[in-house]
């Protein structure tokens, strides 16, 4: 299939947590579904790891068990997406702004590895990020995606983009 967005990890959790909670907003984790069923949406790997953390179980972490995970949550070990990582590595350990604790964080965490992943197959990334360049504490994805010209939108502009409506 060729996928024309990816989704971040908060995409899911603040869906579940604030927006779209699973009892009042069924539609809306069905519309998912049929998205990437459809070709549309997908994530990465690293994403369902941090959705299931060993420590605990909940309605989101349940869902994601349901989903063919090999559809829904792509590896980020082909060659095209390590070397976009090892770009996107040099820039974060080169940039004079970001303290090294944001640094070691960014390439830590799926952030990193879901725009290596989209710049390698040339989407666009999903994320609630807001972008902040001037800040020293915490790499946004929307700032590393600008860098490196990846398609940023999000849940939103997703949403519009693709014209659903929840009725």
């Amino acid at each position: 299939m060729s996928f024309s967005y990816l989704l971040d990890a908060n995409i899911f959790i603040q869906a579940h947590r604030e927006r779209y909670p699973f009892d009042v907003f069924p539609i809306f984790w069905e519309w998912l579904e049929s998205e990437n069923e459809k070709g549309t949406i997908t994530s990465i790997d690293p994403v369902y790891k941090e959705l299931n953390p060993p420590s605990g179980t909940d309605e989101l972490s349940a869902w994601t068990k349901t989903l063919n995970k090999s559809q829904w949550f792509l590896p980020v070990d082909d060659e095209a997406c390590q070397i976009s990582f090892a770009e996107i590595a040099n820039w974060t350990y080169r940039h004079p702004t970001y303290k090294q604790t944001a640094k070691d964080e960014f390439l830590d965490i799926a952030d990193s590895l879901i725009i290596a992943k989209a710049k390698s197959m040339g989407i666009t990334v999903v994320t609630q990020e807001k972008s902040s360049p001037n800040s020293r504490n915490r790499i946004q994805i929307p700032d590393v995606c600008r860098e490196f010209d990846v398609p940023c939108i999000n849940l939103l502009q997703l949403i519009r983009t693709l014209e659903a409506r929840f009725q």
